[in-house]
């Protein structure tokens, strides 16, 4: 089987003009684990004077797979391409993954590779498994193609974290309950939510606590429903805030929205960027009996946020 057109013309655009050092995969979170593979991809590129580089699939492949499941992101795409070459790739490839594309087989995919990207190492993770049926035996495959198409293979050893292997999986059951320690040690830096500020119900500045709402895509992974502490950065400046992510069950029971109040702060940022980093869960989402109790409780919860990030 050929290639899909559409890879094609991505690998033939991308292709760097020497040789390349390579890794493929999702690196959905950019996390440790991925940081390790990163930091190997380097080295096997410096010592051989090669350009390493990443191919990550997007969207997931389980979009196109089972598309009666829905995707969930710990990062954006421009987020990981960023992460990406932050963490040593001096080029990165997003390659759609489509229908098309599922049907092709390692092999195939590595010898592409080999001669569109020029790629002379391909570094694989340690569970890594790619291509038709994504098979388990990639790397005995990947060892094979690379006698056939002349390129070499390494395999890194998985990073623990405890008994378990660093990874995507791990770091959304952590997100899920609210344990943003163990997120931000997972990761290697805190987790962060961007978008621009937009109108809420502003019902918050009725009861003295005004919020500024970021809107973020449906499809970002998001802590368990409560109130944060959190660090907010706009236009380059870094605000304290406590912010409640939840479907606020007071007055509407709503879609879950994202709310920060900006401790020490006063202005109108409607339109503005702001990304806010998530540095420890205050409490879980409650109901209030009406406005002066939830008054009291954010007061309580703004004096937990000064402690916190003091």
């Amino acid at each position: 089987m050929t290639l899909p057109s559409l890879t094609l013309s991505q690998l033939e655009m991308a292709a760097p003009a020497g040789g390349s050092a390579l890794v493929m995969g999702i690196f959905d979170g950019v996390h440790r684990g991925h940081q390790s593979l990163l930091s190997r991809l380097r080295e096997e590129a410096d010592a051989r004077g090669l350009a390493p580089g990443v191919v990550t699939l997007h969207p997931h492949p389980v979009t196109v797979l089972r598309p009666d499941v829905a995707a969930s992101y710990l990062t954006s795409l421009e987020d990981r391409l960023h992460l990406l070459r932050k963490g040593g790739a001096s080029w990165v490839l997003p390659l759609t993954f489509t229908s098309e594309l599922s049907e092709v087989t390692a092999e195939e995919l590595a010898e592409a590779f080999q001669k569109l990207l020029h790629m002379q190492v391909m570094v694989l993770g340690p569970d890594a498994a790619f291509g038709r049926g994504a098979p388990l035996e990639t790397p005995q495959r990947m060892r094979q193609a690379g006698e056939e198409f002349g390129f070499d293979v390494v395999q890194i050893e998985p990073l623990m974290s405890g008994d378990e292997r660093c990874s995507s999986t791990m770091v959304r059951r952590a997100l899920a309950k609210g344990d943003m320690e163990a997120v931000t040690q997972l990761l290697g830096r805190r987790y962060t939510l961007a978008g621009p500020v937009v109108r809420g119900f502003e019902r918050g500045r009725t009861i003295g606590f005004p919020t500024a709402n970021i809107s973020v895509a449906a499809d970002r992974a998001l802590p368990e429903l409560g109130v944060y502490a959190t660090i907010a950065t706009i236009a380059g400046r870094e605000l304290l805030g406590a912010t409640n992510i939840g479907r606020r069950p007071t007055f509407d029971a709503g879609h879950i929205s994202i709310e920060t109040h900006l401790l020490d702060f006063e202005g109108n940022l409607y339109d503005e960027h702001m990304e806010i980093e998530i540095v420890d869960r205050v409490r879980a989402e409650q109901t209030f009996s009406g406005p002066e109790e939830l008054r009291a409780q954010i007061a309580e919860d703004v004096h937990h946020v000064r402690e916190l990030l003091s």
